[in-house]
């Protein structure tokens, strides 16, 4: 197996049209079994009213299949605390932040646009 349980997953979920929102999902997972990871942590959407990325109060528990082409799965270091990560956004940049520390560029375009 290559996950294995405690594992850090940050899960992205593929667009597949041009106006579906950004969607994420920070979390460690529980168990694993084949391509099914079942992972518990917090949810992330778009924030129509800003265009920030808001972090949903409730933990979730999520099943996945990595099968699935609707996903795009990183590991992050096991070490990341998921209660206290959060995503910030500035200038156009989306970033993943765990602390004082910044995980992981969400931008989709480099250089939001400046040269």
């Amino acid at each position: 197996m290559i996950l294995e349980t405690g594992d850090t997953l940050f899960v992205s979920h593929r667009r597949m049209f041009e106006r579906d929102e950004a969607r994420y999902f920070l979390g460690k997972t529980i168990s694993c079994d084949g391509p099914i990871v079942k992972v518990i942590g917090y949810s992330f959407v778009r924030d129509l009213a800003n265009g920030g990325i808001l972090k949903k109060e409730e933990r979730r528990i999520k099943i996945l299949s990595l099968d699935s082409p609707g996903y795009i799965v990183y590991q992050l270091p096991g070490d990341i605390d998921v209660d206290a990560a959060d995503i910030k956004c500035d200038d156009g940049e989306a970033v993943l932040h765990e602390g004082g520390r910044g995980l992981m560029n969400l931008a989709e375009r480099t250089h939001c646009g400046h040269f």
